[in-house]
C-alpha cells in the first residue's frame, strides 16, 4: 500500500510545483519536457521487452511497461525545472542534470526504490549503464530545446 501511494505522489505532486514558476517559462520548456517524456516512453517499452528491469508494483497494471509515475510526473516536471533554470548555460545544464539523473539512476532513488520498497528490478541493464542512457537524452533534449527556441525566433 505504501508503494503505490508513493508512486501517486511521484505522479501527482511534481505538478502542484509549477505555481512556483512563471507562466512563460512553463509555456516555453514544455514542449522538452513532453518530447523527454515521449523519449522516456519509448525507452520503457524497449527496456520492458529487453528485460532492462522487472516492475514489481504499478499504479496501473496494463500501464506496466511504463513507469508511468516517472515518466507523466516526474521527470516531466523536474525537466521543466532544470530548462528553467539552467537553459543557455549548457554546462550547468548538464552538471545540474547528471546530479539529477544520478540521483534516480544510481542512489538514493535507486536504491530506495530497488533495495528498500522493491517498486522494481533491475536485471539486464546496470545502474551505470542507465546513468549513461539519462545523460545521452539530456543531450538530445538540450539540442531538441535549442531547435525549438530558432523557431520561435523565426515566426
Amino acid at each position: 500500500m505504501f508503494n503505490k501511494v508513493l508512486l501517486w505522489g511521484m505522479l501527482i505532486l511534481p505538478w502542484f510545483t509549477l505555481f512556483f514558476l512563471k507562466k512563460e517559462g512553463i509555456k516555453r520548456y514544455m514542449p522538452v519536457a513532453l518530447f523527454a517524456s515521449l523519449l522516456m516512453t519509448i525507452y520503457n517499452v524497449v527496456a520492458y521487452n529487453q528485460k532492462h528491469w522487472e516492475i514489481n508494483d504499478t499504479i496501473n497494471p496494463w500501464l506496466k511497461p511504463l513507469f508511468v509515475p516517472g515518466i507523466f510526473g516526474g521527470f516531466l516536471i523536474v525537466t521543466i525545472w532544470i530548462f528553467y533554470y539552467t537553459y543557455g548555460r549548457f554546462w550547468k545544464y548538464l552538471i545540474t542534470n547528471m546530479a539529477a539523473d544520478f540521483m534516480f539512476a544510481i542512489f538514493p532513488i535507486h536504491y530506495l526504490f530497488q533495495e528498500k520498497l522493491g517498486i522494481y528490478q533491475l536485471t539486464y541493464i546496470t545502474p551505470l549503464g542507465r546513468f549513461t542512457l539519462f545523460v545521452i537524452f539530456a543531450i538530445v533534449l538540450y539540442l531538441y530545446q535549442l531547435w525549438q527556441e530558432e523557431i520561435f525566433i523565426a515566426k
